[in-house]
């Protein structure tokens, strides 16, 4: 009999799985006690009491028991998962959590009804649908469904959330689904990375049955228009997309912003307005001097007689973005001059402490990946002993240090907070990078400043790779 763990999520939810830091969730859990995708809390938010939801692929059930607590014992949740030890895992968890709410459906949505085989990987995050002779190794006969054929036999009225992430057969679900698709207006949340391939084509054929596709921006928890003709974000694993009327809902709620909305309002110069209107405010003297990291800095950076302009004015714009209590159309346009403008002064004078803040500011706009390479510019000159200026003003590479002050070693706390931020980023887990992280994790905490996951992602590494004995 395998072996049990319970883990408790963020958002109080229980969670069964095998216990073993061999696999994905656990490991996942354990280390950051929630899972990785910004998407999640996104929903938590999103969700309301009594609403209707389907997870297409539900695997443990991250996703179905947070959103299950989300719409509370008056919504109702369905469930799909058909690996069958998998969805005996799940059916554990709502039993643990005491939901009433969830309907649990051993079946896996695609395009026809019948029955197909799906591989069984260690990882269950990882099962697919395979059809003929391409089986090979571990898998198991599942039954297959339509999103159609539920909607009859279910009986949907009115579906507002539904989560689609099956391993490469989302073209099949959507063909399986037209009527569904024509009859329901939900908000969909849809995997489009699968191993190295995304699949961009999914925009279209989403497009094609009215839903227009959005992307998180994590660091407002807004939803933002995908640009399928410009290059994803290299860490974009997800998608969010609607129609007319659901995007109207969201946006009335301060959740998304619409392509009208923003053209109109740059057209008008409701922007210029907004800044000439909020600048002052939000300068840095009144913003990063206030944090207990600038005030140790703040006599240092108003001493400085050269300050450059574009870079005052982005952390300006970067604190505006933070107020909540702003428009959020504002807030985004806001991050978004503040993102453009420390990518065009790190390139031309990365010396300064500015890669913290583009690190800092490209991961709340969604840009991942430049913030990853920021973090590894700045990580090597640290390493190196390279001297880096601090006259300059700048942000912290993550949150958690704006309430962190400096002890007299200066150095320790530059070096703890860049390399914190850059395990933190730089994958989705160290269950991804394993042994490689070990030395990174252990000069972090021996730098003092480290935070109660990375002791967990340390205390993780060593049990899951020991040293061999001397």
């Amino acid at each position: 009999m395998t072996r049990t763990s319970t883990l408790e999520m963020a958002c109080g939810v229980r969670v069964v799985t095998p216990d073993s830091l061999h696999l994905i969730t656990p490991y996942v859990l354990y280390e950051q006690q929630d899972w990785f995708e910004d998407e999640i809390s996104f929903l938590r938010r999103v969700l309301m009491p009594g609403q209707q939801v389907i997870d297409v692929g539900a695997s443990y059930g991250v996703y179905t028991l947070s959103v299950a607590k989300a719409v509370g014992p008056t919504g109702a949740v369905w469930a799909f998962e058909p690996a069958s030890i998998t969805a005996t895992y799940l059916e554990q968890s709502i039993a643990a959590n005491c939901f009433t709410q969830i309907v649990l459906e051993r079946s896996a949505i695609s395009r026809d009804c019948g029955t197909a085989q799906l591989t069984i990987n260690d990882n269950s995050e990882l099962n697919a649908l395979v059809r003929g002779e391409g089986a090979g190794g571990a898998s198991e006969t599942v039954r297959l469904v339509t999103l159609d054929d539920c909607l009859q036999r279910y009986g949907w009225k009115q579906i507002d959330f539904l989560k689609i992430d099956a391993e490469g057969e989302e073209a099949n679900i959507i063909e399986g689904g037209r009527r569904f698709f024509s009859e329901q207006s939900p908000l969909i949340l849809y995997e489009v990375k699968i191993g190295e391939n995304v699949h961009i084509e999914l925009v279209g054929k989403f497009a094609a049955l009215g839903f227009d596709s959005y992307r998180l921006v994590p660091g407002l928890d807004l939803l933002f228009p995908f640009d399928a003709a410009a290059k994803p974000d290299g860490f974009l694993l997800n998608l969010f997309c609607c129609k007319k009327d659901r995007a109207n809902l969201l946006y009335d709620r301060g959740l998304l912003l619409d392509s009208a909305s923003i053209a109109s309002y740059k057209a008008g110069n409701g922007f210029a307005d907004f800044l000439e209107e909020h600048r002052y405010p939000y300068r840095w003297e009144a913003e990063l001097a206030a944090l207990s990291y600038g005030a140790v800095f703040a006599d240092l950076w108003r001493a400085t007689t050269d300050q450059s302009a574009e870079v005052t004015d982005a952390l300006a714009c970067f604190a505006m973005s933070q107020d909540v209590d702003l428009p959020p159309l504002g807030r985004f346009l806001a991050l978004e001059r503040s993102f453009v403008t420390l990518v065009r002064v790190s390139q031309r004078q990365p010396q300064y402490m500015r890669l913290a803040s583009l690190a800092r500011v490209a991961r709340d706009y969604g840009a991942r990946s430049v913030a990853v390479g920021a973090l590894g510019q700045l990580s090597e000159k640290l390493l190196k002993n390279e001297r880096l200026d601090l006259h300059e003003p700048f942000l912290a590479p993550g949150k958690r240090f704006d309430t962190i002050a400096p002890r007299p070693d200066i150095g320790s706390w530059i070096v703890a907070s860049v390399l914190e931020e850059f395990e933190r980023l730089g994958s989705f887990s160290s269950f991804f990078t394993g042994a490689a992280a070990r030395g990174r994790l252990e000069l972090i905490t021996s730098l003092g400043y480290e935070s109660e996951e990375m002791r967990r992602r340390l205390q993780l590494i060593r049990i899951r790779f020991p040293k061999p004995s001397a």
